[in-house]
């Protein structure tokens, strides 16, 4: 309680030092201190430290946080599909139409051909060998003149005769009219005893043609010939008219 009253008479007497001061023009003669009074230390307060400046106050570290675990899926699902799509359509479908269509031109309808007789297929097989000697056609007068046969007793007929007096070879290949296969092969007969003596004091080769000769019929059809090609030409005749 004593040091309490100490100071405040202390305080009391430099007030009153202050306010004399004041009111003179030359300053006041420093009191002697009381050698009672206690001493009081004027040492400064302390100066708040400059660690503790709210301006400058340190930021609390951050504690890191716990790392997540791990996980096999995807975290995230992709956040959209593409957007980008074709803009641009077809503004419009072409409009134009063919006003008509082209009229296919029609392909000429080929004539049908002939129907081959048996009597010219025959012919047509024989006349494949290239070894035939210069035959030429008989018509029908030659054929009565020189076979004795009228051509009125046949439905067709080829006769070929050699062109030149060196060779025997002959081919007749007649289709016959009902009842006159009998005349026919009478007369083809006839030709064959001609060529007999025509040709047995001639060319003994050719002879030998004439005596092989062949005469063969198949119903209405009839082969006379003579030809080192003669049983060729009977295989031809029994292929095309039986």
């Amino acid at each position: 309680m004593n040091h309490r009253f100490s100071s405040l008479a202390l305080a009391g007497l430099l007030t009153a030092g202050l306010l004399t001061g004041c009111g003179a023009s030359t300053p006041p003669s420093t009191p002697s201190p009381d050698p009672s009074a206690p001493v009081v230390s004027e040492t400064p307060a302390p100066l708040p430290s400059e660690s503790l400046l709210p301006s400058e106050t340190p930021a609390p570290e951050a504690t890191p946080s716990a790392a997540p675990e791990s996980s096999s899926a995807p975290s995230t699902a992709p956040s959209s599909k593409p957007s980008a799509q074709p803009t641009a359509k077809p503004t419009a479908k072409p409009t134009a139409k063919p006003t008509a269509k082209p009229t296919p031109t029609p392909a000429p309808t080929p004539t049908p051909a002939p129907a081959t007789s048996a009597v010219d297929s025959v012919w047509n097989e024989i006349a494949k060998s290239s070894d035939l000697p210069s035959l030429s056609d008989v018509d029908a007068a030659t054929l009565e003149a020189v076979y004795g046969i009228s051509s009125d007793d046949l439905v067709d007929y080829v006769c070929k005769i050699p062109l030149i007096n060196v060779t025997a070879t002959e081919y007749f290949i007649a289709e016959v009219k009902d009842g006159k296969m009998d005349s026919v092969k009478a007369s083809l007969e006839a030709r064959q005893d001609a060529l007999d003596q025509q040709w047995s004091q001639y060319l003994p080769e050719q002879y030998e043609l004439v005596k092989n000769y062949q005469l063969v019929t198949n119903g209405n059809y009839v082969l006379f010939v003579v030809s080192e090609y003669a049983d060729e030409a009977v295989s031809a005749f029994n292929t095309y008219t039986k």
